[in-house]
């Protein structure tokens, strides 16, 4: 049966860790003691113990030392001359702190804006998740590894990839991109690092069943699976952020692309930058790479068999840990945005990405480092709060009659086309999208507008530039959607606008005159309608949130 590695979050491929574990510095601290003395220090009597000394404390007679055996310390505190012994017992931080990475992308700044990932459901397809660890809350969990019913941690790779996700914000630890998400565990890997193709399909097809918005793995594999290749897709389809890591392999020098699954179309491929945002030495590039995150001496959660308590962390490398980074910053943008697809967000990460290496998107960085919300969003990425066109976009969205643009996008300062014009109309007057009776050849039958023109021609509230062409795709003038305005929405009124570029002799003048009158359009300072330039997007927006009014 093929075997999926894990994509190591240290320099050894597989299950090896390059980690400063702080429960085995624990264990080493444990080991001394601190005597006291009640006058000076006693070299002679800690010579004759055979003390190895660490630190001095002449400001009270003391010192830290290791003893070569514990009955040496019983002896020693019955001697005249020492006070007291101390066991080296273990101190915490007071609170929690945040990793260079977690700074490098600004989550910090998101945090302050209160984008937390708040109620996104993120599976992490990894080795299980250390549900007890005091900095971590899991909301559930399944387990697709042979004889293992369990979804908890037994290698420390899906707590540490947790971690940097999700850990809480608290007095503790450390803290996530996305602390307020909710963290599914996905266990496909074992205690050894190593799991199936079998089991990595299922626990992505769980995911799916699940309804999460965003799949992390940490994993990779060699082999352009179809199976693997299948249920990536499928997720995507389903709505689904899926994120993976690039890989650890470019010292070796054996791909010239990342691995799967992050190859796959459906799939965000995460490469690693270190503090000085180039590429590390060990992560894979390539034609797939579509992003770059923090992936070097990276603090974050951990679970370790041998400590007594849950309370571990440990620092950690790879393109194992940039992909967390990613799928917390995803996150947070489908929090400020819950409206957009998965395309739109996609879209819109890639956008706010910090450029590096040679100019636009290139195969080492992809689109470069992934980079956390800085400002408090609007309804659209591009759309800015509380001016003009803020109010009628966000109602005409209400009214489900303008969507954003495949890319997130709304562009307020586009034209809009016509075809796009009669779109907005048909959504607000609910025609009949679904019309088959075409009237225009230059109008495809597979076109997002054809339904609404056909049934808008019908009632007769648009005519086509000749007997047979429409234009779809040319800007609509100001005057000619007054035209349609003042005939899809019965415009009528007796006040007149006396624009000095409107004059009476114009197809579009009783448009034009109607539609100020009834406060659905409305001309410039200088006195100007401005009837021959194209309508903006935001424009449109206004005008016809107006018509409702």
């Amino acid at each position: 049966m093929k075997k999926l590695s894990v994509l190591a979050i240290s320099v050894l491929l597989v299950s090896g860790w390059a980690s400063s574990n702080a429960s085995a510095e624990a264990n080493e601290a444990s080991d001394r003691v601190i005597i006291s003395f009640k006058e000076d220090i006693d070299y002679d009597l800690l010579k004759e113990m055979g003390a190895e000394i660490h630190e001095e404390f002449d400001a009270i007679s003391a010192v830290s030392v290791t003893l070569p055996n514990e009955q040496l310390v019983q002896t020693a505190s019955k001697d005249s001359s020492i006070e007291y012994i101390e066991e080296n017992s273990i101190v915490t931080a007071a609170a929690q702190t945040t990793t260079w990475g977690y700074r490098t992308i600004k989550a910090n700044t998101a945090t302050s804006l209160g984008y937390t990932g708040k109620g996104v459901k993120i599976a992490i397809i990894d080795s299980g998740i250390n549900s007890k660890h005091p900095d971590l809350k899991v909301a559930g969990g399944v387990s697709k590894v042979e004889n293992s019913s369990a979804f908890t941690d037994g290698n420390g790779h899906g707590t540490h990839v947790a971690g940097v996700i999700g850990a809480q914000n608290n007095s503790i630890g450390t803290v996530g991109v996305a602390p307020d998400s909710l963290i599914y565990s996905v266990k496909v890997l074992s205690a050894n690092g190593v799991g199936t193709l079998e089991g990595v399909v299922a626990g992505i097809q769980w995911a799916i069943n699940q309804k999460v918005d965003i799949i992390n793995m940490s994993l990779t594999t060699i082999n352009d699976d179809k199976a693997l290749r299948d249920i990536t897709q499928k997720a995507y389809e389903a709505g689904i952020v899926v994120i993976a890591a690039s890989g650890n392999e470019r010292e070796k020098g054996l791909y010239n692309d990342v691995l799967y699954p992050a190859r796959f179309s459906s799939v965000i491929a995460v490469g690693s930058v270190s503090k000085l945002n180039k590429l590390s030495y060990f992560s894979n590039y390539g034609a797939s790479q579509e992003l770059v995150a923090p992936g070097e001496g990276i603090l974050s959660s951990f679970t370790d068999s041998k400590t007594p308590s849950n309370e571990d962390y440990a620092i950690s490398e790879g393109t194992s840990v940039a992909s967390p980074f990613v799928a917390g910053t995803f996150a947070q943008y489908m929090e400020a945005y819950p409206h957009l697809s998965n395309i739109q967000l996609r879209e819109t990460v890639k956008r706010a990405a910090v450029d590096l290496g040679v100019k636009g998107r290139d195969n080492t960085y992809g689109n470069g480092l992934v980079q956390s919300l800085q400002t408090k969003a609007a309804l659209f990425p591009d759309l800015k709060n509380d001016v003009w066109y803020t109010l009628p976009i966000q109602q005409n969205f209400d009214r489900g009659i303008i969507t954003g643009l495949p890319d997130g996008t709304y562009r307020p300062d586009a034209t809009i086309t016509r075809a796009e014009a009669i779109t907005m109309i048909g959504r607000a007057l609910k025609l009949n999208k679904a019309n088959t009776n075409y009237h225009f050849s230059d109008v495809p039958k597979d076109s997002f507008a054809a339904g609404y023109i056909n049934s808008a021609y019908e009632l007769g509230y648009i005519t086509g530039v000749n007997a047979r062409e429409f234009r779809p795709n040319d800007p609509i003038k100001r005057g000619d959607m007054a035209m349609i305005m003042q005939s899809a929405f019965k415009l009528a009124g007796t006040q007149q606008a006396d624009f000095t570029d409107v004059p009476k002799a114009m197809y579009y003048y009783d448009a034009i005159q109607a539609a100020y009158a009834t406060k659905v359009v409305k001309g410039y300072a200088d006195n100007t309608f401005r009837p021959k330039n194209p309508i903006t997007r935001a424009e449109s927006a206004e005008v016809i949130n107006n018509a409702f009014k």
